[in-house]
């Protein structure tokens, strides 16, 4: 039976029985997933670097790893680097209790990445370190406490090591390999031994006082597994018989138990036989890169041998008289099959030799790929297997699970095991820049670190938590906080924009948004924070937001400026813009008590104003003073709205605006009716309390809702206003959450649209429309050409419409998400856990004559 190849571990190292040093690093995975092609190449010359950086053996190491729940959780309570104060914020302590108990029920995921390679014995070392490899051998066959190696040594390796790590690319956009604790080179053991089983503890991170890396931290706590090839031991009580031929293919399985715990694992390790006869497509053909994608929970090992371009040179020309030796042998023989096969190999070989002549940076790269797949039963292992040989073969790839090496790949999966003649029966021969065509160190994980639970990304067979931050992200990454939400209609933005505001209200955060629906969803989903308020911009209004009002002077006359310019359409330098400036301004109304906009209007048509043209002035404002949708504003017997309100809902759904056309032709802007006129405006006045609102703190968070952005952007005010949010936002703390149907027409000019950072995009049949989203997302350029496939995906694939029987329940919520950090990854949202809160964001609220709204 072998034993474990673990005779030492120091941060980053592992010695071996054989006498060999391994380095470890772990690797970040690369951001992939649906991005543009011009980014996935990127990705590929990042792995084609790393291949080049390596020399000689290496295997690289994907292994998945369970997420516990109570660790998701644990970073929805976290607020920075502190814990939220629990007692403090009860509504979202209670989220986080449902949302355990449903995370309960899912499978969480992730894959991980390490890269071992051994290093060079050299001088002394050629022979010191396999007789200190001898020595622990003899010592474990006494039972001899081991001795360790010395801190001089480990000092040595570390260096050398190191050496080697500054090679690989690195840096933000690199794979930013660090050294391997002690407890992860553990943990990937012990994972090996219970596949399939769940009981793996939490990836080890850097921080060695993390409570799993102090449980992993010696070769001690990795038991020599029993490996039983084909279950030969599950016998159901009777004597285990002699395996025949027909028994072993019929069995391609490893029984491995933890002697520790008694737990069996079926595990079946299928290898990469061949690939396609006319090479893989670029980008479309990540074989490795989309292994998630199977459906299959598998982890892989790639066993590699670079050699450089000299070597690969030397050993070609040799191949290459050989052939043609065997060539002129057989000129004179009948046999045009021999024949063909040898000048078919001659071609395979100056092709090759020409991809190496062509790029002097060019490598050779050996590849052995092993996939593992696992479960409690041999019937689960062998379905997983199935399962795997077809996803590949569907690509025209062929994976085997070779019964007669299965117990040989399962150690060669591991790292510090020497390489065996199964290894190298099936490797395949290419360059560096062709195997990187398989990207394997790449996620389509989006989301951060901390926050709350937005959904879980589907893009693959391992769903994975989507946190987001409106906090913590802009200040961490330097972006906007902005989130922008397109889809088209019923496809489900207001429950996106509702999930993540009463999410941050739960946090901390206060909220302002402006609701147009006729049944005040927004209202209704505010009703469950105390002391929120709904201001009815209608002649049914119970608060008043006359700026002058609800600011100090300062501010108050600056707001009601911008919102009496653009009621007025007049501009900031004609004769009556020149007047509001005058007696706007903070002195002015303190001295003649100006505190409302009645008082203004009263002021301006009273003789005590003696700034010519007042009275025109005076007069213009009158004309929508008296009108019954101006209430909310120059109503003076209604209370001022209380700005401290933790949640302040505009209801706006009697205000009108202009279409497009009435705005760009003069002569129909000019006919505008009163009601479109003053509608503009005010969609601008509340674009410019949310601002100041927002802006007043440097400490609390605020977020400003625009569920339907062209309400604001149609009027250069209302634009202004959110261009300045989203560029200053960061800067007070302010968080803008945005939605449209089409970006490229309502998120403003193209700096703001290119300014948010964390776009949703939801479903869109229309495929012109989903094009433009799409454009938006990915952030390419007006016009430019779209993936077609991605089109589809979000016209069709995207919460599908089935039968006119609308979405099906578990379909609800599908969408594209780009993060604060540009990834971009296929996504569910979550409504909130709590069922009361969940009936909130969901819940489409009645007509006044009962009705539901569609």
């Amino acid at each position: 039976m072998m034993r474990s190849q673990i005779a030492g571990l120091a941060p980053g190292l592992m010695w071996t029985r054989s006498g060999v040093v391994w380095a470890v690093w772990r690797l970040e995975a690369l951001p992939y997933g649906l991005r543009p092609d011009a980014a996935k190449s990127e990705v590929r010359a990042m792995h084609t670097g790393l291949l080049r950086a390596l020399r000689g053996e290496a295997l690289l190491l994907g292994a998945t790893a369970t997420v516990d729940p109570a660790s998701v959780v644990a970073q929805m309570l976290r607020d920075g680097s502190d814990m939220i104060e629990l007692e403090q914020h009860p509504e979202l302590v209670a989220e986080c209790e449902a949302t355990l108990d449903f995370l309960e029920g899912i499978e969480l995921g992730e894959r991980v990445f390490w890269l071992a390679t051994p290093l060079r014995n050299e001088g002394n070392r050629s022979w010191a370190e396999p007789l200190r490899a001898a020595f622990a051998n003899l010592e474990d066959a006494l039972a001899m406490p081991r001795t360790g190696p010395s801190l001089r040594e480990i000092s040595a390796r570390q260096a050398q090591a190191e050496e080697l790590r500054k090679a690989l690319p690195g840096g933000q956009r690199g794979f930013d390999a660090r050294p391997a604790t002690q407890a992860e080179i553990v943990w990937m053991h012990l994972h090996a031994q219970q596949r399939g089983l769940g009981l793996d503890l939490p990836v080890p991170g850097a921080d060695a006082n993390q409570p799993e890396s102090l449980l992993l931290q010696s070769p001690s706590a990795i038991p020599s597994p029993v490996i039983d090839p084909c279950g030969q031991s599950d016998t159901d009580g009777r004597r285990p018989k002699p395996l025949g031929p027909n028994d072993i293919l019929k069995r391609r399985y490893l029984k491995i138990t933890n002697p520790d715990t008694g737990a069996a694992s079926y595990q079946t390790m299928l290898v990469l036989a061949d690939t396609p006869d006319g090479g893989v497509r670029f980008p479309g053909g990540e074989w490795l890169g989309r292994l998630d994608e199977s459906g299959v929970l598998v982890d892989f090992a790639q066993r590699i041998t670079i050699r450089t371009r000299e070597e690969v040179t030397s050993k070609n020309r040799r191949a290459n008289a050989n052939l043609e030796d065997q060539l002129v042998q057989r000129q004179g023989e009948n046999r045009a099959g021999a024949g063909s096969q040898l000048s078919h190999a001659a071609y395979d070989l100056a092709e090759y030799q020409s991809l190496m002549d062509n790029d002097k940076l060019e490598v050779e790269a050996a590849s052995t790929t092993i996939f593992a797949v696992a479960g409690h039963t041999p019937d689960q292992v062998q379905d997983a297997a199935r399962d795997l040989t077809s996803y590949y073969a569907s690509a025209q790839f062929k994976v085997v699970a070779d019964p007669t090496a299965q117990e040989a790949l399962w150690w060669a999966m591991l790292p510090g095991v020497p390489t065996t003649r199964v290894v190298h029966q099936y490797s395949q021969i290419t360059t560096a820049r062709h195997l990187a065509a398989a990207v394997p160190v790449t996620s389509s994980a989006v989301g951060d670190s901390q926050g709350s639970l937005l959904g879980l990304e589907i893009s693959s067979g391992l769903p994975r938590a989507v946190l987001i931050d409106l906090k913590g992200s802009g200040a961490k990454l330097d972006v906007a906080m902005a989130v922008g939400v397109v889809g088209e209609l019923g496809a489900g933005k207001s429950v996106v924009m509702k999930k993540i505001t009463m999410d941050a209200v739960d946090r901390g955060a206060t909220l302002i948004a402006i609701d147009r629906t006729d049944m005040g969803e927004w209202g209704h989903a505010v009703a469950s924070i105390p002391g929120s308020v709904v201001v009815d911009v209608s002649e049914h209004a119970a608060h008043s937001f006359d700026p002058l009002r609800i600011f100090p002077p300062a501010s108050a006359g600056r707001i009601t400026q911008s919102f009496l310019t653009a009621l007025l359409n007049v501009s900031a330098t004609s004769d009556q813009g020149i007047v509001l400036n005058e007696v706007l301004g903070a002195a002015y109304l303190e001295r003649h008590r100006i505190t409302s906009l009645g008082t203004l209007t009263e002021h301006l048509a009273s003789t005590d104003c003696i700034i010519p043209g007042s009275d025109d002035v005076a007069r213009k404002i009158h004309v929508f003073s008296t009108k019954d949708f101006g209430r909310a504003l120059f109503d003076e017997t209604l209370p001022p709205v209380d700005m401290d309100a933790p949640a302040l809902v505009f209801w706006t759904r009697l205000l009108e605006l202009p279409d497009p056309d009435e705005i760009r032709q003069e002569h129909l802007f000019a006919q505008l009716k009163l009601e479109k006129v003053f509608g503009r405006a005010v969609y601008a006045l509340v674009a410019a309390i949310a601002r100041a609102r927002c802006f007043a703190s440097s400490s609390q968070l605020g977020v400003f809702v625009v569920d339907e952005a062209h309400s604001v952007t149609c009027s250069p005010e209302g634009a202004g206003e959110l261009r300045r949010f989203v560029r200053d936002g960061r800067k007070h703390l302010a968080a803008l959450v945005i939605g449209s149907h089409d970006p490229e027409a309502d998120f403003g000019d193209e700096v703001m649209r290119g300014l948010i950072p964390f776009r949703i995009l939801m479903r869109h049949r229309d495929k012109t429309l989903a094009q433009r989203g799409l454009r938006w997302l990915l952030g390419l350029n007006p016009g430019e050409d779209v993936d077609p496939a991605l089109v589809s995906l979000i016209a069709e694939e995207t919460s599908p419409v089935l039968n006119g029987d609308g979405v099906p329940f578990e379909r609800r919520g599908e969408c594209l998400v780009r993060d604060f950090q540009a990834r971009v990854g296929r996504v569910k949202v979550l409504v909130p856990a709590v069922e009361t809160r969940a009936q909130a964001v969901l819940t489409t609220p009645t007509t006044s004559s009962g009705e539901k709204a569609a």
